[in-house]
């Protein structure tokens, strides 16, 4: 299970939260990305290994890859901006609507468009989510459907993890490592029913007016609705 854990010493009390700095870097992390990034990850999952994960956007648009490391393509997760992505599983020749992260990397976490800024070495904020300062001393982020509790390190700021604040007792967990700046170099996403993710970047571009390539035509799979 993930939990928060405070430590607290008899009689001591938290240090003030320094609101100027957060709010510096709320404004550092929330600027325009310098174009549409583009990026290749190795990828392991709890249930698999060795995989590669390709991110490739467009605007709103994006596409997220997942391959076999020197094979052919196992899923395609589409999207475009705030509406819910679609998901090809390649290797049962059908497709899922309204899947986001969970189904690509079988761990719940951020919509894909929050996730490509996060990333992309900013916070996972689109337009009409908000961002506050907690009196912990990290962000607190909400989005439709969605909450997130993001700590902070600064020189430079990045982020460096983030926990599900949609209930008392976190789903979902990330944590990021390995900066280049505010960018990441891996990821680890983690699940309290155990399953997890982590990405290491090998690659990381920023294009101008690329072109995302057509997506297969797949029937929609059949879902089995008995227990």
């Amino acid at each position: 299970m993930i939990a928060l854990v405070f430590s607290l010493g008899c009689g001591t009390m938290s240090p003030p939260v320094d609101r100027v700095a957060l709010e510096s870097a709320r404004s550092q992390l929330t600027r325009p990305l310098p174009g549409d990034p583009a990026a290749l990850y190795r990828l392991r999952l709890s249930s698999s290994g060795g995989l590669r994960l390709a991110l490739l956007t467009a605007g709103r648009e994006g596409r997220m890859t997942v391959s076999e490391p020197f094979g052919s393509a196992v899923s395609i997760t589409s999207w475009n901006g705030p509406d819910p992505p679609d998901f090809f599983d390649l290797r049962s020749g059908c497709r899922l609507e309204a899947a986001g992260l969970s189904q690509a990397l079988g761990v719940g976490a951020l919509p894909l468009p929050q996730a490509v800024k996060l990333l992309s070495g900013r916070l996972p904020v689109e337009e009409g989510d908000a961002v506050s300062v907690g009196e912990d001393g990290r962000l607190l982020v909400k989005g439709r459907g969605w909450s997130a509790r993001v700590e902070l390190i600064a020189d430079p700021w990045r982020v460096i993890s983030l926990e599900d604040a949609g209930s008392s007792t976190p789903t979902w967990r990330i944590v990021l490592s390995d900066h280049s700046s505010s960018v990441p170099g891996s990821a680890r996403i983690e699940k309290a029913d155990g399953g997890w993710a982590e990405l290491e970047l090998v690659r990381l571009e920023w294009n101008d007016g690329a072109l995302l390539p057509p997506l297969p035509v797949l029937p929609l799979c059949v879902v089995d609705s008995q227990p």
